[in-house]
């Protein structure tokens, strides 16, 4: 009879955990699917992504804390939405894999006869070459790895100032990571792989920026009361940013599964678990715009909380929860070490994931601002496994969610704790 009953139990747990998983994978391949336009700031791509999250918060249970699930607000962004192509000759370059521009690139349009510079002699050589040119020109730098903070700085200042001049090419053989800006320069700085440099000595170009200096985006909000009525007043809190890049041009996505596609459909699993297992104390979960312009969503909340910053007993942010074969990666561990070690010990107990490494306060995620403004916070991510990042390899066919239903048990665990 005990065998029985073990085995019913194996079986319920294993049901537990298959489901979260296979629910997990669902949403993001939907998330990070082509036509949510890599959550980012182009076709709208933002927009329909925060409104698949608010379909979805209303499917599993979550209720609105105004009369909205968004709280809406703006930033300036530079965007690529239209043609960024390379050509060499006949051979048009492949966006995003032999490629990239710069966050904040400009346009360039036409052919540049490429000119070769370096550290030493860029000033002397640009100068030269503007005066004794007919033509347009496009300026190429092989820079070294910068040694140090203080090194990458200068380069980018020496980047800006060559782009505010003409195009510029930097030679990049290792791997290419975008980002977003918020301004943008004269003429776009371009990263490529030099086999394709080999021989040539001009270029066509046809990139266009665009600088949109109020676009319009929303965090989605919503919350699971507890089930006695009198701690629903006191809010264990859930974050995870659900932007990413979007598009370089038509042909480049970058759909973002592991960033942050991941860390939504861990908060999505967590609301629909909660809603079916009532918490002690209300859970709000927020899913943030504007992380990957600069914590922009995170803070806005800050600066105009709908639920008060007191009223949040504790915070947990999630970001990359797609792997973790290596374990997970916990910030601010050293500040709220009881937190910390109450988390160890229900991983020791269940047997979850292979290790959780400590790390101090980081400003890199989107629970920056609320510990900074008083409210206790862990951001937590995962180790090993795929290291795509900031890249178009990020894709749900990428994803292996090695270790997603051992985090799921281990956070709610986490949270049934207090």
């Amino acid at each position: 009879m005990k065998k029985i009953l073990l085995l019913i139990l194996i079986l319920c747990v294993s049901q537990f955990s298959f489901s979260q998983k296979e629910l997990a994978k669902k949403l993001i391949d939907t998330l990070a699917s082509d036509v949510f336009y890599g959550r980012g700031y182009v076709n709208n791509g933002n927009k329909i992504a925060a409104d698949y999250i608010a379909k979805k918060f209303k499917e599993y249970g979550g209720q609105m804390v105004t009369d909205s699930y968004f709280q809406e607000y703006s930033y300036p962004v530079n965007t690529f939405p239209n043609k960024v192509e390379i050509k060499f000759g006949n051979k048009t370059l492949k966006t995003g894999l032999d490629f990239i521009v710069a966050p904040n690139s400009g346009s360039a349009n036409g052919k540049y006869r490429l000119v070769k510079v370096t550290l030493e002699n860029y000033k002397k050589e640009i100068t030269r070459e503007l005066i004794n040119s007919d033509i347009q020109l496009a300026y190429l730098v092989n820079l070294p790895k910068a040694n140090g903070r203080d090194e990458y700085f200068a380069q980018m200042d020496l980047k800006a100032t060559i782009a505010q001049i003409a195009p510029l090419f930097v030679i990049n053989d290792n791997k290419f990571t975008w980002s977003v800006a918020q301004e943008t320069l004269t003429f776009p700085v371009i990263e490529i792989k030099s086999e394709f440099l080999l021989n040539h000595t001009s270029v066509s170009l046809n990139i266009e920026n665009k600088l949109i200096d109020k676009f319009n985006t929303q965090n989605v909000i919503g919350y699971i009361p507890a089930k006695k009525w009198y701690k629903r007043k006191k809010f264990f809190v859930f974050t995870a940013h659900y932007d990413h890049l979007g598009m370089m041009g038509q042909t480049a996505t970058f759909n973002g599964a592991n960033d942050n596609a991941s860390g939504i459909a861990m908060m999505l699993t967590l609301m629909k678990h909660f809603s079916e297992n009532k918490p002690e104390y209300s859970v709000l979960f927020i899913a943030f715009g504007g992380e990957e312009a600069g914590l922009l969503g995170s803070k806005y909340y800050v600066e105009n909380p709908v639920v008060p910053l007191k009223k949040m007993k504790f915070l947990y942010n999630v970001d990359m929860m797609g792997t973790g074969s290596e374990g997970i990666q916990v910030v601010n561990s050293t500040e709220h070490p009881k937190e910390f070690e109450r988390l160890k010990k229900i991983n020791e107990k269940y047997d979850l994931v292979k290790q959780i490494k400590p790390r101090g306060k980081a400003a890199n995620s989107d629970h920056y601002w609320f510990e900074e403004a008083g409210v206790p916070s862990f951001f937590s991510y995962t180790l090993g496994g795929v290291t795509y990042y900031h890249d178009i390899q990020d894709r749900p066919e990428t994803l292996p969610l090695t270790e997603f239903n051992d985090l799921h048990k281990l956070i709610v665990e986490f949270v049934n704790s207090f």
